[in-house]
């Protein structure tokens, strides 16, 4: 994978910090209930992608076994382990919806008989925050390089176009060359055919005083 540009690392951090403005705490339904969890909206994204982006980023950042079930459209992840939050194991569940053109990822956290809230688990829920705002950013940061890639794609189109023309021009400078000379060529056929013209035209006149010569004999005889 490409090194992003300082430019684009900017924009990421940037995203990252519009999506922390935005994360909201509420209580949300799902599969076992209705609980508080941590929801954050990601700009410009499609659902297949932040789902794989999601279990990609749990299975690496938060340990325990991390699995998408289809029937509830939530991905588990069981005993997920992060010491930056506490040394317990806790289950997480995540879901994300579609929003226009944006994704919605709805989190909740099981610590083990209580769901995290930022009132009863102060320490907890400021690590799960800055975890969200470690996943918005390396979200961000794949679609700057995916943008990056087609940008490259582009570019790459482009200089096969202008190496194309320059083989179209090369190739007009011979049609060109060998315009010349055929017109020197035909230049010279023509001076060359304007003699053969005058001396042809002596021909004639010689050839037409041959048949008068004749007719004249033949008058003679009559």
């Amino acid at each position: 994978m490409k090194k992003l540009t300082l430019f684009a690392l900017l924009m990421c951090f940037t995203v990252s910090a519009a999506f922390a403005q935005f994360i909201q705490e509420n209580i949300q339904s799902f599969s076992k209930g209705s609980h508080n969890a941590l929801s954050m909206e990601l700009p410009k994204t499609n659902l297949k992608d932040t789902q794989k982006a999601w279990e990609k980023f749990a299975s690496k950042n938060l340990k325990g076994k991390t699995k998408f079930d289809k029937k509830s459209g939530e991905c588990f992840t069981d005993n997920a382990i992060m010491k930056s939050m506490s040394n317990n194991d806790f289950d997480v569940y995540a879901r994300v919806t579609a929003s226009g053109a944006n994704t919605i990822i709805t989190i909740w956290y099981d610590l083990g008989g209580a769901y995290l809230t930022s009132d009863q688990h102060p320490t907890e829920f400021k690590a799960m925050e800055k975890m969200m705002y470690t996943f918005a950013l390396s979200v961000s940061r794949d679609i700057l390089e995916d943008q990056i890639k087609d940008e490259e794609k582009a570019l790459k189109k482009l200089e096969g176009d202008l190496k194309k023309l320059g083989k179209d021009k090369e190739g007009y400078e011979k049609d060109i060359e060998k315009a010349k000379a055929t017109i020197i060529e035909r230049e010279s056929n023509i001076d060359q055919n304007i003699v053969d013209q005058e001396n042809k035209k002596g021909e004639i006149k010689a050839q037409q005083g041959v048949i008068e010569t004749l007719k004249q004999k033949v008058s003679d005889l009559n």
